[in-house]
């Protein structure tokens, strides 16, 4: 093992122990929403696939069950004390009191990266990766939500400026109208993250960085419709291309959808589906066709335990440049060691298509402490094996991340 490669593991093994070892010691385990048997997401969040902005359920719900607590009494069962959330829990910790049909908050994180492949130097750096306003308003049953946010660096696909570095972005914005008075179904338009696969944070997954579907800047402009109502959790969305990429030969069009059952508590599985077609593609400058379609599932067979997975199957033909067929896949575990300490594996394969190409192999060890309201530390060591039909490059990333919201 190189002197950088092992550094970067003590770092990151020291600061995993710190993480660790100072919880407290009467902790119990506390399960996340389908750890209840609550599969949906519209009950706390915007987005009907979940999203950042939270609703005032949301936002007591990650009071009483997500972070960790340090009075010895705050260490039973919330529903058995019939606790009430901290007002902390509410808007800006406290110091805003919102009516019900207005939704703020804001998304602060940042990051510690460093990244060794093999026989390349240590690239080290610090990043902000996200510095967001965000809201959502309703009157009657109609919505509106949207985002606004800084990036120094990338996001390029949700800039609103032209510049390289340094742009003003705005991932999410949409009109929406409930269709009855539940909300269990709503339809909207505007830019909208794609309904594909299972919604993680880790958006540098490979299922997620393949099929285009991560939170970062991968949304698109179109009109969905979706359902959460009972056993069921739906959305179909037509793609019209992203108009925040020019020129319009670029955009990609098509439809995205996912639809997932929970037929028993605690279990969740589904399928998802998407088609696009670019007149031009980024690198081969002639029409691009791309499909994905994959199955995905959720499921906690302890309280403090659950695993998260998604298989994709990966086409796409570029016309006079031949086809290729692919795939991506993940199997997460994670563990809620203590009272809003996570300690997390996963295992993620992808092959691209290409001729005579090997897979290629990922492992991610993370731990992840909601030590405050509104505020979370996560630790990610993450090995890749990526391979071509004739070449290998192992890379080792760590990478730190503080997150704080209102």
């Amino acid at each position: 093992m190189t002197s950088a490669r092992r550094e970067g593991w003590l770092l990151s093994l020291a600061a995993f122990l710190v993480v660790t070892l100072v919880r407290p010691a009467l902790a119990h385990a506390y399960v996340w929403m389908i750890r209840y048997g609550d599969a949906t997401c519209t009950s706390c969040h915007t987005d009907p696939s979940g999203s950042s902005i939270l609703t005032a359920q949301g936002r007591s719900r990650g009071d009483l069950l997500m972070r960790t607590r340090y009075r010895p009494s705050d260490y039973q069962l919330a529903d058995e004390r019939h606790e009430e959330p901290s007002k902390l829990a509410d808007f800006a910790w406290g110091g805003g009191d919102l009516p019900d049909e207005i939704r703020l908050g804001a998304d602060l994180r940042g990051g510690f990266f460093a990244m060794k492949p093999a026989d390349h130097a240590l690239d080290k750096r610090f990043l902000l990766m996200r510095a967001d306003l965000f809201g959502d308003i309703k009157l009657w049953r109609v919505r509106a939500a949207g985002t606004i946010g800084y990036a120094d660096t990338g996001a390029l696909g949700a800039a609103l400026t032209r510049q390289a570095a340094h742009n003003l972005v705005s991932r999410e914005h949409w009109l929406g109208l409930e269709l009855d008075e539940d909300a269990t179904w709503l339809v909207r338009a505007g830019r909208i993250a794609l309904p594909f696969g299972l919604r993680t944070p880790e958006h540098t997954l490979w299922v997620r960085s393949l099929t285009r579907t991560d939170i970062d800047d991968d949304q698109q402009y179109g009109a969905a419709l979706a359902v959460s109502r009972g056993i069921v959790r739906a959305e179909v969305m037509g793609i019209l291309g992203n108009y925040q990429i020019k020129p319009d030969d670029y955009r990609e069009r098509g439809y995205s959808a996912y639809i997932e059952v929970a037929p028993i508590p605690k279990f969740a599985a589904g399928l998802s589906g998407l088609f696009t077609r670019a007149r031009r593609d980024l690198v081969y400058r002639v029409t691009d066709y791309r499909h994905a379609y994959g199955v995905f599932a959720r499921y906690a067979p302890l309280e403090p335990l659950i695993f998260l997975a998604e298989a994709d199957w990966l086409y796409e033909s570029v016309t006079w440049n031949g086809n290729r067929s692919g795939y991506a896949a993940f199997l997460q575990s994670d563990w809620e060691m203590g009272r809003g300490i996570h300690f997390m594996l996963t295992g993620e394969t992808k092959n691209n298509g290409t001729l005579n190409e090997r897979p290629s192999f990922g492992g991610w060890v993370s731990g992840q402490w909601f030590f405050a309201p509104h505020a979370d530390i996560r630790i990610d060591n993450i090995f890749q094996t990526i391979k071509t039909s004739v070449t290998r490059q192992d890379v080792f990333s760590l990478l730190v991340q503080l997150h704080v919201y209102l």
